[in-house]
């Protein structure tokens, strides 16, 4: 009988212990904040030739590029506060609050039913809004 006790206390102890640290894992894991970072995709023709000082140039080479604004409004939330618009341009999609820049380029002026409005300096650029029509 004073062995069957003594087993009964080491397997209830082996499974709590193991249940306790989980726990203290998950709470940890809980209370941190995701960590969302930027990242340029190389293309794998580049990566094969050996062009990296290629790749190297293009990416230290950003003081102000000659962009063109070709973004096609892809949804929106309108209001006088929180406005904001989800745009794309090729496969990468960017989400823009009012007043935030695109590609810290164009900042986003106004956002109504008719147009989204983005500004680069002194130049204007209009979208018509065709989403839900």
């Amino acid at each position: 009988m004073f062995k069957f006790k003594i087993i009964k206390k080491i397997l209830i102890f082996t499974l709590v212990l193991p249940t306790v640290l989980l726990l203290l894992i998950y709470s940890i894991q809980f209370t941190k904040k995701p960590n969302i970072s930027n990242f340029v995709i190389v293309n794998e023709l580049d990566i094969n030739s050996g062009n990296t000082s290629e790749i190297q140039e293009i990416k230290t080479n950003t003081s102000k590029p000659n962009v063109s604004f070709q973004y096609k409004l892809i949804g929106y939330r309108s209001g006088a506060v929180d406005a904001s618009v989800i745009v794309k341009k090729s496969n990468n999609e960017y989400v823009v609050a009012l007043g935030e820049k695109l590609e810290g380029v164009f900042e986003l002026v106004e956002v109504n039913q008719e147009e989204i409005i983005f500004r680069d300096g002194d130049n204007l650029y209009k979208i018509e809004n065709l989403v839900g029509k």
